[in-house]
């Protein structure tokens, strides 16, 4: 029997697991998920790391100071006047909290039935994110985040949460799902 383009892509929850166009897979598991969610965090991050490097050095500032910036959540509001501010940290913080965001972003994954869910859910994730990080956080507790190019800082963060969204394509109930719908029948 062969199966229409619209069949492969029904699916539904069952009790053993997930029904994609009537073969059911087992959901994937937590510990697998959130690992995937980490790497995806963190290959999402370098590109925004590098990214905002790039564009801080070629608007006046130092290639260095995204990071320098970052650190400062760690060593403190004062480490960028008083010269302690350490890239190395930022590095790792910014790894970290990219590895964790990713993670965080695992645990909704099996809620988005399709591949363009998904990228439009991991889309929104990266505005939220940026709206936590700068209006919320940066206005509260880390003011020195007030001093980063805010539109930048939003575009940066939209594209940190959808090229997060693509560690998710093909996954779980989307597991027959190709990458791209071309929309051929």
């Amino acid at each position: 029997m062969t199966r229409s383009r619209n069949d492969r892509h029904d699916t539904a929850m069952t009790a053993g697991g997930v029904t994609a166009g009537g073969v059911t897979a087992a959901p994937e598991p937590m510990g697998r998920r959130l690992l995937r969610g980490a790497i995806g965090g963190i290959v999402a991050g370098i590109p925004f790391a590098v990214i905002t490097m790039w564009f801080t050095s070629t608007t006046g500032g130092g290639w260095l100071a995204p990071l320098k910036l970052i650190s400062t959540i760690v060593l403190g509001a004062d480490a960028l006047q008083a010269g302690t501010a350490q890239p190395w940290v930022g590095v790792a913080v910014h790894m970290v909290l990219s590895a964790l965001l990713g993670m965080a972003f695992a645990l909704i994954a099996p809620a988005l039935r399709t591949n363009g869910i998904a990228a439009l859910v991991g889309t929104v994730y990266g505005a939220l994110l940026y709206v936590v990080n700068f209006l919320i956080i940066g206005n509260t507790i880390l003011p020195q985040f007030q001093m980063p190019n805010q539109p930048f800082e939003v575009l940066t963060h939209i594209v940190f949460g959808t090229l997060l969204s693509f560690f998710f394509y093909s996954s779980g109930v989307r597991r027959n799902e190709p990458f791209l719908a071309t929309g051929r029948r």
